[in-house]
């Protein structure tokens, strides 16, 4: 393999030939077999260099197996029944990843939009049930198969086995992969890069031999990497960089440029396809009308973000699925001007530094992690910032620390410079690895996991009200409690703690009291750009009480200040609900209609909302249309069904006979 490639020394750059292989009229009808079998190649004896980082990949993730579901896991494994009869695999590309949740319009008004990750949960509950032993070793399986892909990309890209190897072997049990392997629905990132890396292989297996057939394999796998997850979109520009800046003997810059252009066209049709197969799912766009904050804070605090990346990746500590982080919203916040020194130091660092794969590794890390750190603005502050996102990301990291190492080996000061490195190489190893194994014990379980969250950051009040939410799920409600006032204690000025409690008072029958929390975060919170939306949920649920004692201009008042603080589907839906509660039914219409234009049109419960709605103003004809239209959307276990149908039947009965 890269016969024509000439050998480089160790610790140096690698210096690509400029002998392109011209096909000869004997090899031009070759078949894209022929690429899938070199691409083969990566796992015979030829790539032995692989097999470390492979064993290591398992050995730091099989303990996993032992572990139950965590976080979303109940929803999307437990409670799915999308995934239990694969019948069901056409309608994880027409509609969105929470469709299954016919009960809470928050949930379906989001905009995640991943057919192959619902694919993938279907086999996996062909095979497996609900036994979580199945669904992680699948998820051992698909982080060893991308390790191996790494191999196999750093290989090809540096033609360097033993810097891939290192950086595949860093890769393999680096513990910022825990939340990503040991969270099943953490998959999203490993399937994504089971896709990505093998589409940049052939991107470069283009460049070399300058086959087409290559390109057509690049386009298919970034098109499936995108139907696992959005952020694959990273890749095409990831290429237009190594275009213009990285493979510079292709020619003169104006040359590389229209390369560049070219390749961006031909991902174009892919991207376009997949953004028209989104929108004809959801009926919204790449995000919908739930951002948290403006967008300039959201840009403000993209510096903090990439030094907390950072810090992550360089430091084995304070794991957790929690990294508060509050937007920022001055230039001339301490928050905003420290970590945008650090960044230009770097930057200005890497780019005067004279190793082009220095370079080149660091821009695969920020063009990788740059679809999380623009979607910031989308996340509340618990969620900021993500491990996860750093899955694929931490490949040019990875590949930076073994450039390093790699270096160690060739510095006459040490006595024995190549056992120095691979000391380092081990220890590096050893440390990480031992991490990764202790962090996949926190997702044991969902109540483990956010005790954690409690245990690395006490002082936010975000993990204890995270806790407390854990603990009512798992009944046990006086904890949840508890946990809430430590919340509330830590912060007067978190709505969440008010809208807790507030809760826990309503089950419990004490509506007085609920209306009274609720009151009180009204009172002690701001309304500022952070603090919006979830004072619009405040005013929604306070609105929503009142409606319960039965004073409904109170109520009314609260659910209007809701829609303006934050104009979204699940505030005109619930609004929708009060109006028709109160038998005002075109004002409930009018919402239901609204909030259809903001869910996927094949959301089946607003289609009966809006039936009702018609059927109550004696407009038969449309409520029979809206009922058939949910007929057509519920899934075939809807408790609905049966009297939805019968009620067609009667509405058409009663059309006859007029």
């Amino acid at each position: 393999m890269n016969k024509h490639r000439r050998t480089v020394s160790v610790g140096t750059e690698p210096k690509t030939s400029n002998v392109v292989a011209v096909p000869s009229a004997e090899n031009t009808d070759t078949s894209a077999r022929k690429a899938l079998s070199r691409f083969g190649e990566a796992l015979t004896t030829r790539y032995w260099y692989a097999l470390v980082p492979t064993a290591l990949a398992f050995l730091a993730t099989v303990n996993t197996l032992w572990n139950e579901y965590a976080s979303d896991d109940t929803q999307q494994v437990l409670n799915n029944a999308f995934i239990r009869d694969l019948r069901n695999l056409p309608l994880a590309f027409t509609s969105s990843v929470w469709s299954f949740v016919g009960v809470d319009i928050a949930m379906t008004a989001q905009s995640y939009y991943r057919p192959l990750f619902s694919v993938l949960f279907a086999i996996n509950y062909a095979l497996f049930g609900t036994a979580a032993w199945g669904w992680h070793l699948v998820n051992v399986l698909v982080h060893v198969s991308v390790t191996i892909l790494v191999f196999i990309v750093c290989k090809e890209l540096t033609g360097r086995r033993r810097l891939a190897s290192i950086t595949a072997a860093l890769f393999a049990v680096h513990p910022v992969h825990a939340e990503s392997i040991a969270w099943v629905s953490g998959v999203t990132d490993p399937l994504m890069s089971l896709f990505l890396l093998p589409a940049f292989y052939f991107y470069l297996r283009h460049r070399e031999t300058h086959r087409r057939y290559f390109i057509a394999l690049m386009a298919a796998l970034y098109f499936l990497a995108l139907l696992c997850k959005e952020s694959a979109i990273a890749l095409p520009v990831f290429v237009v960089y190594c275009e213009i800046f990285y493979f510079t003997e292709s020619g003169a810059l104006p040359k590389r440029f229209f390369r560049a252009a070219a390749l961006s066209a031909l991902f174009a049709l892919p991207t376009l396809v997949y953004m028209l197969m989104r929108y004809e799912s959801l009926g919204i766009s790449l995000a919908a009308r739930d951002d948290r904050y403006p967008l300039g804070p959201a840009l403000l605090t993209i510096p903090l973000a990439i030094v907390k990346y950072l810090v992550l990746m360089a430091a084995p500590v304070r794991y957790s699925y929690q990294h508060f982080t509050l937007p920022i919203t001055s230039v001339t916040s301490a928050q905003f001007i420290w970590p945008t020194a650090v960044v230009t130091i770097l930057t200005l660092a890497i780019v005067f530094s004279k190793s082009r794969l220095l370079k080149l590794s660091s821009v695969w890390f920020i063009t990788m992690l740059s679809p999380a750190l623009l979607a910031m603005k989308h996340f509340d502050p618990p969620y900021l910032i993500q491990e996860r996102y750093l899955y694929l990301a931490a490949m040019g990291v990875c590949l930076a620390v073994a450039l390093g190492i790699e270096r160690l080996s060739t510095v006459a000061v040490f006595q024995a410079p190549r056992r120095t490195a691979a000391i380092a190489t081990s220890v590096l190893v050893l440390v990480f690895g031992s991490v990764h194994v202790a962090q996949n014990r926190v997702w044991k379980d969902t109540i483990t996991l956010f005790r954690h969250c409690v245990a690395v950051d006490p002082e936010s009040e975000e993990t204890h009200l995270s806790l407390c939410g854990s603990y009512y799920s798992a009944g046990y409600p006086r904890q949840a409690e508890a946990e809430a006032r430590i919340g509330l204690k830590l912060n007067p000025q978190n709505p969440s703690g008010y809208s807790s409690l507030s809760f826990f008072s309503k089950e419990a029958g004490r509506l007085d009291q609920a209306i009274d929390y609720m009151e009180q975060a009204v009172r002690e919170v701001p309304v500022n750009p952070i603090t919006r939306m979830n004072m619009a949920t405040v005013h929604l649920n306070l609105g929503l009480l009142y409606a319960q004692r039965k004073e409904f201009q109170r109520a009314e008042d609260h659910v209007i200040i809701s829609t303006q603080l934050w104009d979204r589907a699940v505030g005109w839906y619930y609004t929708g609900e009060f109006y028709f509660a109160q038998a005002r039914y075109e004002e409930a219409r009018q919402m239901y209609e609204r909030t259809l234009q903001e869910v996927p049109s094949r959301y089946a419960p607003i289609h009966l909302k809006i039936g009702l709605s018609w059927e109550a103003l004696g407009q038969m004809d449309n409520a029979r249309a809206e009922y058939s239209q949910y007929l057509e959307y519920a899934p075939a276990d809807a408790p609905d069904r049966k009297a939805v149908a019968q009620r067609i039947s009667e509405l058409s009965g009663e059309s006859k006979t007029k």
